[in-house]
């Protein structure tokens, strides 16, 4: 059994990211962040993950799975002025990455193609007083496998 690698994907995903962006601090595969002042600098911090993967039979063509997966991209702010600032701040680099990742829906060729998104907001817990959100986009796709 072919099994999918994700770990291209994440790559493709992290390169489309960083190419096409300033100012973030983008990472793969590390721990999520937990200190406001990584995400306070410049734009925010960016985390990308490999996400689930579902195996479904498919009949045509010469692979015989049709898998559909995630990738998980985080992407926070924090700011010691106030939380409007923060949630403009996500709104604009929501846009920013949803636009980047919706003019390559192939991912530079490492899925058949881009078949949705959810996005999630998270606030993140800290003990000093500071506005620290973020928001969590999951990417959908399909591959063959």
């Amino acid at each position: 059994m072919s099994i999918v690698d994700m770990g291209g994907i994440t790559k493709a995903v992290e390169k489309l990211i960083s190419e096409n962006t300033t100012g973030y601090k983008v990472t793969r595969n590390k721990q999520r962040n937990e200190d406001p002042n990584i995400a306070a600098q410049g734009k925010g911090w960016i985390g990308i993950w490999r996400g689930d993967r579902i195996y479904e039979p498919h009949t045509t063509g010469s692979s015989p799975w049709l898998v559909d997966l995630s990738v998980m991209i985080e992407i926070q702010y924090a700011s010691w002025a106030n939380a409007d600032d923060v949630e403009d701040r996500l709104m604009d680099a929501e846009k920013e990455i949803m636009d980047i990742l919706n003019a390559n829906r192939t991912l530079s060729s490492t899925v058949l193609m881009t078949t949705g998104y959810d996005v999630t907001d998270n606030k993140n817990e800290s003990e000093e007083d500071v506005y620290f959100q973020a928001s969590i986009i999951t990417l959908k796709a399909q591959v063959r496998a």
